[in-house]
């Protein structure tokens, strides 16, 4: 018995990807985008998976006894290395063009994790950096899904091998239904506590491929159970209907997924799979030419898309962006055609093995070869000559300038590492060391989370305009966690603090705990004063103003236009909650600090994202460069902010 072709299977490998590919051109529609669900095209693509790999496993078990892991692995190389290497090859070129030093460490990195097939982790990893960039330009974040199915197929054939020895072939199915089980648990579990792992857990997502394995299973020991009733007729219309709801409706910020309500497009898929019928007109939908060519070029579209996504956005202006979705859909069905035609296609099923062997040694050794010599080499800072010209002294490279804006603390902490993993928390030099030194002055603890680490910057880089002052910072989260309160009444710094400024980025969260913590440290005997938010501004086509201008215009900007511009891509939420910070103040009677004050001038129009000299103040949305931090700790002290 052979797994004879399905036509309607690659019908639905259409549906999964096209779904995704819309999902992931976030098209405007009403408050949010078009095909709000379409991520679970994935979800469909591991029950295929899980279906069509576990049946030939079984198939070859039923027939020989045994199972052919090399030849099992051999396949798999030969249908996933080929594509996958090409648009590698191909997107080297444009990342060299485009992107900048650390997008470029970053995109070496994600090529090795794609090769080696834990893309799921890296990017778990690297997308909850904190102020990471948005995932929609990173290149191959797409591979995770990728990375996924390879680890169940590295597992799985292995596992069954050995179940099937042991336990027969009889008791396999109980076993998948077991193991399925225990993912789903696990998923609920994970999504509950830690939601952005479990998306990314191939211990989460196993029950999706398991389903799909069952349901092989279940085809070859009672293949016709069920198909002959009547509602077998009209299963797979509700299935479809189904899965088209869920791709339409199900928004991932508003579900926990994968959980219960991912159930549905399993069941569906499930569900189409299991009463596929030639009669029935579901079936023979899915395997029309249109949907069955769509199928067969289903991973080449899902290779190619994303980078071609990403890039797209990173070199966009935002000019018209319809007219660029359209452009970048093109080119995806273009290069995914050709690369099927001339590369898939003959490497999979033509090319003789020491002809594949040797072309995909030289691929991956070039690839590899990239990827290590950017990593050595940082990101190649020095090939974006003209991108330099054009900023002048400033740095176009704003993830450099958000670590850089970390690097005060970092030296003062020693040998202890610190970056923006410390936003929300105390650095262990900020919970057990003391940093004041001088009894005679002032001490200054500035709390808080990132936007803290701004405000201790603006004043510790002023320290000869703050004579009398020495300062200190201590990390909080944004929900001032009852473990971080005590840790900080504890803490040296604050025993020896006589002024302490409360100056985080105010959530609804933050104002609804500020009370609790003023009373708090007040208690303890110590002054306190509460610094109100900071500018925040609107990105222009996911690009800080400064940096939107800049590449708009080809030209060094004018601070006084670049300023005028900032007061008019100012966010009103910034102001609307320090009004309630200051009613806050005013009911404790505790002064009010206003960050905004530092940054505009509303008589002028103008907010500061450019310093008087010339110099970027800020690398996003609102977090102050160094200079910025500079410039506005100055104002501070010409204001005479910290005045008894």
């Amino acid at each position: 018995m052979k797994l004879g072709y399905r036509p309607e299977i690659d019908g639905m490998r259409a549906i999964a990807v096209s779904a995704v590919i819309l999902y992931h051109l976030k098209i405007p529609f009403g408050d949010g985008s078009l095909l709000a669900g379409g991520y679970l095209g994935v979800d469909l693509f591991f029950v295929l998976s899980g279906y069509l790999i576990t049946k030939i496993i079984l198939i070859e078990f039923d027939e020989a006894d045994r199972f052919d892991v090399v030849q099992f692995y051999w396949r798999r190389a030969r249908r996933i290395l080929p594509p996958l290497l090409l648009v590698m090859l191909a997107t080297i070129p444009v990342a060299w063009a485009i992107l900048l030093p650390t997008e470029m460490e970053r995109f070496a990195k994600s090529l090795f994790a794609a090769l080696g097939f834990y893309s799921n982790f890296f990017w778990f990893f690297e997308l909850n950096d904190y102020g990471a960039q948005s995932g929609l330009l990173q290149p191959f974040l797409h591979t995770w899904s990728l990375a996924i199915e390879e680890q169940f197929y590295l597992v799985f054939p292995v596992a069954l091998l050995v179940l099937y020895r042991w336990l027969g072939r009889h008791r396999i199915g109980v076993i998948i239904v077991a193991f399925m089980i225990l993912s789903f648990v696990i998923s609920q579990v994970s999504t509950a506590f830690v939601r952005e792992f479990s998306f990314f857990s191939p211990a989460s997502r196993a029950w999706e491929m398991l389903g799909g394995s069952l349901l092989a299973y279940m085809s070859l020991r009672n293949p016709d159970a069920l198909r002959g009733s009547k509602a077998a007729r009209v299963i797979p219309s509700l299935a479809l209907l189904t899965l088209l709801a869920s791709l339409w409706s199900l928004k991932l910020s508003d579900i926990s997924h994968p959980g219960y309500m991912t159930i549905p497009v399993i069941l569906a898929t499930c569900a189409m799979i299991w009463f596929a019928d030639p009669r029935e007109p579901v079936t023979r939908l899915l395997s029309t030419r249109p949907f069955v060519m769509v199928g067969k070029l289903s991973y080449s579209l899902y290779l190619w898309h994303f980078p071609i996504f990403a890039f797209g956005r990173l070199n966009s202006m935002g000019e018209a962006p319809g007219l660029e979705m359209l452009v970048w859909l093109a080119l995806t069905i273009l290069l995914s055609w050709l690369g099927y035609l001339l590369v898939e296609k003959p490497l999979r099923f033509r090319a003789s093995p020491r002809l594949f062997v040797s072309t995909m040694t030289a691929c991956l050794a070039a690839v590899l070869v990239f990827s290590a010599t950017t990593l050595v080499q940082n990101g190649f800072a020095n090939r974006l000559g003209d991108l330099a010209a054009i900023y002048g002294d400033n740095d176009y490279d704003n993830e450099a300038l958000k670590n850089a804006s970390w690097s005060v603390l970092d030296d003062i902490a020693g040998d202890e590492v610190v970056t923006a993993d410390n936003a929300h928390g105390p650095s262990r030099s900020e919970a057990e060391n003391l940093w004041f030194r001088d009894s005679d002055k002032t001490h200054v603890l500035i709390l808080g989370n990132s936007h803290s680490k701004d405000m201790f910057n603006a004043l510790y880089l002023n320290g000869d305009l703050f004579p009398d002052h020495e300062f200190a910072r201590f990390g909080l989260g944004d929900d001032f966690p009852q473990s971080q309160i005590e840790t900080l009444l504890a803490s040296p710094n604050f025993e020896a603090s006589d002024l302490v400024l409360i100056a985080p980025r105010y959530t609804e969260i933050t104002m609804s705990r500020l009370g609790a913590l003023i009373d708090a440290i007040g208690g303890a005997g110590k002054r306190v004063a509460l610094v109100g938010n900071t500018v925040e501004y609107r990105l222009e086509n996911g690009l800080p103003v400064f940096d939107w201008y800049v590449r708009r215009e080809q030209a060094t900007p004018d601070a006084e236009v670049v300023n005028h511009l900032g007061h008019n891509y100012e966010l009103a939420r910034g102001e609307e909650i320090n009004a309630s910070v200051r009613a806050v103040a005013e009911e404790k009677g505790v002064p009010y600090l206003s960050r905004r004050d530092l940054l505009c001038s509303d008589a002028e129009e103008s907010c500061a994202l450019m310093t008087p000299d010339g110099r970027k103040a800020l690398y996003d949305y609102s977090h102050w460069t160094l200079e910025g931090a500079r410039h506005f700790g100055a104002l501070a002290a010409e204001r005479n902010w910290l005045s008894d």
